[in-house]
């Protein structure tokens, strides 16, 4: 039977950004993914009162909380230190605020390769979602949807 669970492999990747450094990173379940997926936009919606009643949707981007939850559930092992000589510790999210931008968008990158979510299961994700908004408001509005 084909196995169908996350990997435990750990994926070693030298830095190029730095002289002897590496990563050794491990992929994302599925689980992970959504809430990487949940937590990166939120949406919400405000309603003023007053004379000139608005709506308001608000998209929040959540980029520094996405690249955090990666950080720490992805890079298993590495051997980059601190100006102090420590290793980096990525589960604490000030870490990030003092990783050099360079290496620190190389380990993205490689993180994003290692859970790259192909084109179409994304578009297909995003239709779920639009068809499912679309049925519940038809139903809310009392229409029947016929698929």
């Amino acid at each position: 039977m084909p196995k169908a669970t996350v990997s435990q492999e750990l994926h070693h990747h030298d830095l190029k950004t730095v002289d002897g450094g590496f990563v050794a990173l491990k992929q994302l379940s599925f689980d992970q993914m959504l809430e990487r997926r949940d937590k990166a936009m939120r949406t919400s919606m405000e309603a003023s009162q007053g004379r000139q009643p608005t709506s308001k949707i608000e998209l929040e981007s959540m980029m520094q909380w996405t690249r955090f939850f990666e950080f720490s559930n992805c890079i298993v092992e590495h051997n980059l230190e601190g100006d102090d000589g420590q290793l980096l510790n990525f589960s604490n999210p000030m870490t990030l605020k003092i990783l050099d931008p360079k290496v620190g968008a190389e380990i993205e990158r490689l993180i994003e390769e290692l859970n790259q979510e192909d084109e179409e299961s994304l578009e297909d994700f995003t239709k779920r979602l639009s068809t499912s908004s679309q049925t519940e408001e038809n139903t809310q509005n009392g229409d029947t949807v016929q698929s």
